[in-house]
């Protein structure tokens, strides 16, 4: 079904969430846009499936939206979703989001299905209407 009915029913299971570490943040000149609508396909099989909604990534001159999706849970890692911070300067700072082990150190994790966005959705966030 809808992305809205699932997330409002509360029933994706999700990561362990971390903090993403201070090295992760990077200077950006705006925060990003408001996050696209994503369709959850069906959970896929697997003991230890996670759901990783979507994000804004920054590629030097704007943000690209990464599509969220079922993952393996990687083993001893917690998920850091995107934050964006203001220095007391007034500066933009961004991480992405991101899998940590322990010692605070990006993993990967298999992506299993991805999620879909609805057909008259688009990607670059130039194209959003922002």
């Amino acid at each position: 079904m809808l992305c809205a009915v699932a997330v409002g029913c509360g029933s994706l299971p999700r990561p362990t969430l971390a903090s993403p570490p201070n090295d992760a943040y990077e200077v950006v000149p705006y925060p990003p846009p408001a996050a696209l609508s994503e369709l959850v396909p069906e959970e896929p099989e697997g003991t230890d499936v996670v759901w990783i909604d979507g994000s804004w990534v920054f590629r030097g001159n704007y943000y690209v939206w990464q599509r969220g999706g079922w993952v393996e849970n990687p083993r001893d890692a917690a998920f850091a979703e995107w934050k964006v911070r203001w220095t007391p300067d007034g500066r933009v700072e961004y991480a992405a989001s991101s899998w940590r082990d322990r010692a605070g150190k990006r993993q990967r994790a298999r992506i299993l299905k991805p999620a879909t966005s609805p057909s008259n959705e688009v990607t670059a966030e130039f194209q959003a209407g922002r």
